[in-house]
């Protein structure tokens, strides 16, 4: 081979070898942008959630977990994905323990956890998880009215009339929240101090019904019938057509008329 050819073959096989490392390389990812995609991401994952909008909200968190598995909000989103659009309590808790692990400091990591609790009939617990979101976030007054209610349900009646009373201290205008303390006082039988919180109920939210079924029990259980029916009335007009009009309110209406004119 000439010597001017052999010169020139060298310089383009270093040329192309100098070239080969940079056409096989993956192109370096910008932290800064892969930053701020995920964030991004997590807000669009968020909004998806909150439109109810499960497939899509996964496949945003899909990515981002695929960047950083452990990042407690996509597990904390994800959760609500398994809670809400999967009905997979048991899978969100399993999430947002790694989130409250990570992050335990947020109030709505808590308040997941209580949620998924309460499907999976675990009230004591879940009311824990609730009083621990009330503590974080304390101007949200619906934290409490949800730590009241599983307590309720837990029938620990003492610690949920006192959760609901620190509610109303707090912010009375969390609706419900005098029916909610009207039902726990009637289930200790404190009878008058019931049918007096149930009047504050309907003066503070007029469109409460609960709060007539309520008084209605309470005068049922005072033996005052005509009353009950009343309350029992009222409730059916506000609520004509619900399972609980049907089968307790209208019922109860039939036995009561029922056993007077007996």
């Amino acid at each position: 081979m000439p010597r001017f050819a052999a010169c020139a073959l060298t310089v383009v096989l270093t040329a192309a070898s100098a070239l080969a490392p940079a056409c096989n390389s993956t192109p370096a990812v910008d932290p800064a942008e892969q930053a701020a995609q995920m964030k991004k991401d997590l807000a669009n994952a968020a909004a998806r959630v909150n439109d109810e909008k499960w497939e899509e909200a996964q496949n945003l968190l899909k990515r981002v977990l695929e960047v950083e598995p452990s990042n407690p909000e996509a597990q904390a989103l994800l959760a609500k994905v398994r809670l809400y659009g999967d009905k997979d309590p048991a899978k969100a808790i399993e999430l947002i323990d790694k989130a409250i692990a990570a992050k335990g400091d947020v109030a709505d990591y808590h308040a997941t956890r209580a949620a998924a609790l309460e499907k999976s009939d675990k009230d004591a617990d879940a009311a824990a998880s609730w009083g621990k979101a009330a503590q974080l976030d304390p101007d949200n007054g619906n934290y409490g009215l949800h730590q009241g209610q599983a307590l309720r349900r837990a029938k620990q009646f003492e610690q949920a009339e006192a959760v609901f009373r620190e509610v109303i201290k707090n912010d009375e205008a969390v609706k419900f929240v005098y029916s909610e303390l009207g039902d726990v006082l009637r289930e200790q039988g404190k009878l008058d101090e019931a049918l007096t919180t149930y009047a504050k109920a309907m003066i503070k939210y007029q469109g409460d019904k609960t709060a007539h079924a309520g008084a209605a029990q309470v005068y049922e259980a005072k033996g005052e019938t005509q009353k009950a029916i009343d309350e029992w009335s009222t409730y059916i007009r506000m609520d004509c057509c619900s399972d609980f009009s049907n089968n307790v309110a209208k019922k109860r209406i039939a036995e009561l008329q029922q056993g007077r004119a007996g």
